[in-house]
């Protein structure tokens, strides 16, 4: 007898908020799940793939507001996620090198995004950065009016001030900002709020404030002679040689930390003319930086040294002398705990060092009654909820509220910031996201008529992102010079366009086996029984039969396994009874 179809999806097209759906998209899309701002990666990749490059910039934007910043200085969590870097699959698809290309060689939004109907509220974001304007933008999308103050004479915030040049151009960073003030909102920059402005005034005057003024204050090592003159911090530093055009630096500098804020200061001092040295805690596998970044500035001279922590620094007039001491990484209570070696000392000559070691928020500002309100002792803000403190027009954003994170987990955190203020001013309970579902078919929808996945496919290699030779490597020149349209349309096509479903009607088979003879991939279709599936439409347990097995037909049931499926498409066109449906599938903001 055979089977009853249990479908993954709830329905063939249209809007849900279905967990069932909802589930589907969490478990096969791990690269959209992955990114903090949820964007649509498989979507963008897909226009790639049909030559749509201005197509796929416009997606970028309207989920990550910054595409071209992103695709050179990303985290990339996402490809973390990727199905392609499992194991046996290779390297993951160059997630972020594909989000480049679409501002290097489409850069073009194809639409802005439509702003709702004016609400009358206004609303008042302090802090123009990553958090701050992701905030403001969604904010000026849902219909309010908003104000952006900035202290500093540019918006941008660590994208101008923390990051240098020869990673980021400001080309790049001032097209895409004014992308987004090009919706409606007003900047006033060289505004310092507790200064020209107190913030009392403001949430007197606005429907709603949202601080999102960054995390600019160094951590200190809080070890004996750590305030000598000649030790800064890597952020102050930065800022420095990236907004005032700072030329001199010791000769012998000594950076310590392990993340994209000790790359950053030390790359910048190989090029202001010092013999640089990293020194990191840990191993190499802890550092946080982008892939290859170490090799770079290997490449360019600088030197790293890894399980070595500062213990003292010495020196009359400025810092002369660092000791530092090895480590080792224990484990207690089932944590990696970093301790230091006795009689380990290590001493070294030094004239500048610069402390890459985190960043906290500066408060100094959040004073008068909201602050006395808000406040939690002299350095917190009181965070409530995750986006809410004490007094309800007030919210925070980025890193302000969460600590210094990453560019996209800023973003991701202001946008989800501007949802919670627009529920709070509508007292509405709008839906985040729903899951889009459509109905498509292979060889029109599906491929376009151009872009029918093979096997072959899933062993291109990966593509190296050309850089510009080391002796090249003067100024600000950026060293990644990104993907050429060639090497787009090969880092493209490896995607596996995930956001594709396949799925087989048992109602429907007639066990044919014309799908099995034409299956690319050992295992994508499988003839099985007892297939369950949860509620939310998981497969909870399946028996893989094998031909000749049985008494009379060897299966009841054929099953497509969504990790092994390709998305080739060639068992939908020789299916003879239109068994195989095909849906796209994805999260939409609504």
């Amino acid at each position: 007898m055979k089977s009853q179809t249990i479908t993954a999806l709830t329905q063939s097209e249209g809007l849900s908020s279905n967990l069932r759906d909802i589930t589907w998209v969490e478990t096969n899309i791990p690269c959209q799940v992955a990114c903090p701002a949820g964007t649509d990666i498989p979507g963008y990749i897909e226009a790639i793939n049909h030559g749509r490059l201005d197509e796929a910039y416009t997606i970028n934007f309207r989920d990550n507001i910054f595409p071209g910043v992103l695709g050179r200085v990303c985290a990339r969590p996402c490809e973390d996620a990727c199905r392609h870097g499992r194991p046996s699959n290779g390297d993951s698809v160059a997630i972020c090198s594909l989000k480049r290309s679409s501002h290097d060689l489409g850069g073009v939004l194809r639409t802005l995004p439509k702003i709702k109907p004016s609400s009358g509220y206004r609303i008042a974001v302090i802090g123009a950065g990553v958090a701050g304007l992701a905030t403001a933008r969604d904010l000026a999308l849902d219909g309010h009016k908003v104000v952006v103050y900035e202290k500093h004479h540019r918006p941008g915030g660590m994208m101008v001030q923390g990051i240098p040049s020869f990673r980021l151009p400001r080309d790049v960073i001032e097209l895409e900002i004014d992308q987004v003030l090009s919706l409606g909102i007003d900047l006033k920059c060289g505004v310092s709020i507790g200064d020209d402005e107190s913030l009392d005034s403001l949430v007197e005057s606005y429907d709603a404030v949202v601080l999102a003024a960054g995390t600019l204050s160094g951590n200190r090592l809080h070890v004996p002679g750590d305030d000598l003159p000649g030790i800064e911090h890597g952020l102050r530093f930065l800022m420095e040689v990236n907004e005032q055009g700072r030329r001199h630096i010791g000769s012998k500098v000594t950076v310590i930390g392990g993340g994209y804020t000790a790359m950053d200061c030390a790359r910048t001092a190989v090029r202001l003319g010092a013999d640089t040295t990293v020194y990191y805690r840990r191993g190499p596998q802890d550092m946080v930086v982008l892939p290859g970044e170490v090799q770079e500035l290997l490449n360019e001279n600088g030197t790293m040294k890894y399980f070595q922590a500062p213990h003292q620094f010495f020196g009359e007039v400025s810092v002369q002398q660092a000791e530092f001491l090895k480590t080792v990484i224990n484990v207690e209570d089932g944590r990696p705990v970093v301790q230091t070696e006795e009689g380990s000392s290590i001493d070294i000559d030094t004239d500048s060092v610069i402390l890459a070691t985190g960043q906290i928020a500066e408060t100094h500002w959040v004073s008068g009654q909201i602050g006395k309100l808000i406040m939690h002792g002299q350095s917190r803000v009181l965070v409530e909820d995750e986006f809410n403190t004490r007094h309800p027009k007030v919210f925070v954003a980025g890193d302000f509220a969460t600590g210094a994170t990453t560019l996209i987990d800023a973003i991701a955190h202001g946008r989800k910031a501007a949802l919670r203020v627009t529920r709070f001013l509508t007292r509405s309970s709008l839906s985040e996201h729903k899951v889009k579902i459509e109905e498509k078919r292979f060889g029109t929808d599906f491929t376009g008529g151009q872009f029918p996945r093979t096997q072959e496919m899933n062993v291109i290699p990966i593509q190296a992102v050309p850089v510009i030779d080391t002796k090249q490597r003067v100024d600000n020149k950026e060293v990644e010079l990104g993907y050429d349209q060639a090497s787009t349309d090969q880092a493209a096509k490896r995607c596996y366009l995930c956001h594709y479903k396949f799925e087989i009607d048992n109602r429907l088979c007639v066990l044919c086996d014309e799908c099995i003879k034409v299956k690319p991939t050992e295992g994508c279709i499988l003839p099985v029984s007892d297939l369950e599936l949860s509620d939310d439409g998981s497969v909870v347990k399946y028996k893989q039969l094998q031909k000749g097995k049985s008494d009379s037909l060897y299966y009841n049931q054929l099953w497509i396994d969504q990790d092994k499926c390709i998305r080739c498409g060639q068992c939908e066109a020789v299916c003879p009874v239109g068994a195989i449906s095909i849906q796209k599938v994805s999260f939409v903001k609504v």
